[in-house]
């Protein structure tokens, strides 16, 4: 498994909630913490965290979302029925992976443009399985993809599940190996566990990327890639809208609290969020192709001026371009001469002495606390005992 880091939501922010793929793993080997995700604990190769991670953070090494593409139209030429089902599926299955949760939206899309009439996802008895954890993205997925099946103007009957037996995982009997060759092994896949866990981010002096240099880099997001590349060539999409909370993309506004403070254009993890300073004015906009909807710009907003709308257009994932969400008069501040826009809402302003003068939220911040201690030191001196004042000084 391979771990993008830059991408992850919660490396790119403390404040960000996302623990998709630590909710969804199926043996608890994923941790989040300030420095991303990683890899805790014994990896089974499901899959599930690659599915479920909306930035592409995961990425299998061997049979990557390409590959398993490649099989669905491979063995789904010219067939009416193509049948999927995990490996604990008791019954006959055309294409089978570890798990259900395994399986994206840009694979269902792909099986209907190769001409398959309809798709089976042969689905056990998910919550006594080992794997009961992923069931609930198997549900989301499905909706997802029913929905895009309807913008596409396909039948959602195309797409049907059928609950079959579970039966046990059966293993192939194993070759005899000696304890030399059994220790070589462990030891070679802990070094590869290792080397995919381990952050490249570092501190300046050590010849490793910084923080800055890490989120300014955006690899791509292979599973929108994939799943935009799916979507081409059919020749009509009907508008569809989804609540936001089950939608792989968001709608954002911006209300003028908006400072230009940039620090959404610069953590939003797939560059959905750009801006522009112009000779008089300042521009932000949003390309909702590229939004996976992680809402990390509204956690970091610190004036609370950007929020989801309840629903989200699907058809926005076919069109490439940008959306002008915020424009504002541009401003330099008398005070740092840095350029901002607005003011932030619940600041004082420095007085009477300043009235009119374009300060910006930063310095009209960094007053106000200053006059705060300043007051607070004057009533200490006037209220404390012999002791406070000498602390003070």
């Amino acid at each position: 498994m391979q771990i993008e880091v830059s991408l992850c939501a919660p490396f790119r922010t403390p404040k960000s909630g996302c623990s998709i793929c630590a909710d969804i793993c199926p043996i608890g080997a994923i941790r989040i913490s300030g420095n991303g995700v990683e890899i805790a604990g014994k990896c089974i190769d499901c899959g599930v965290c690659v599915s479920g991670c909306p930035n592409s953070v995961f990425r299998m090494k061997e049979r990557n979302d390409e590959k398993i593409i490649e099989e669905i139209k491979a063995r789904g030429k010219g067939q009416e029925a193509f049948r999927i089902s995990c490996q604990r599926g008791d019954a006959r299955a055309d294409l089978s992976v570890p798990c259900l949760g395994r399986l994206t939206e840009a694979m269902f899309v792909e099986a209907i443009k190769t001409g398959i009439s309809r798709i089976e996802i042969l689905q056990p008895e998910c919550r006594k399985c080992p794997n009961s954890k992923a069931s609930s993205h198997i549900e989301g997925m499905i909706s997802r993809a029913l929905a895009i099946y309807e913008m596409v103007d396909a039948e959602k009957d195309k797409l049907i599940v059928k609950k079959i037996p579970l039966q046990p995982l059966l293993k192939e009997p194993g070759k005899s190996v000696s304890r030399r060759e059994l220790l070589s092994a462990f030891r070679t896949k802990a070094v590869e566990v290792a080397a995919a866990c381990l952050s490249e981010v570092g501190t300046e002096g050590e010849g490793k990327e910084t923080f800055r240099e890490v989120i300014n880099k955006r690899p791509e997001n292979f599973k929108r890639r994939l799943l935009i590349q799916a979507l081409e060539g059919f020749p009509s999409l009907k508008e569809v809208h989804m609540p936001s909370a089950d939608a792989m993309l968001a709608e954002i506004e911006v209300s003028s609290e908006c400072t230009a403070c940039g620090v959404c254009v610069t953590l939003c993890p797939t560059g959905a969020l750009t801006q522009e300073w112009e000779e008089e004015k300042f521009c932000l906009s949003f390309k909702p192709s590229v939004c996976t909807n992680c809402r990390v710009c509204v956690e970091v907003c610190m004036p609370e001026a950007i929020w989801i709308k309840d629903s989200a257009r699907l058809n926005y994932l076919m069109e490439d371009r940008e959306i002008k969400v915020f424009e504002a008069k541009r401003k330099t501040c008398s005070v740092c001469r840095i350029d901002f826009v607005g003011a932030v809402k619940g600041l004082r302003p420095f007085g009477d002495s300043v009235a009119g003068a374009d300060i910006c939220p930063l310095c009209i911040d960094r007053h106000n606390k200053q006059m705060a201690i300043i007051q607070k030191r004057g009533f200490m001196r006037e209220t404390g005992s012999p002791h406070d004042e000498r602390r003070l000084k």
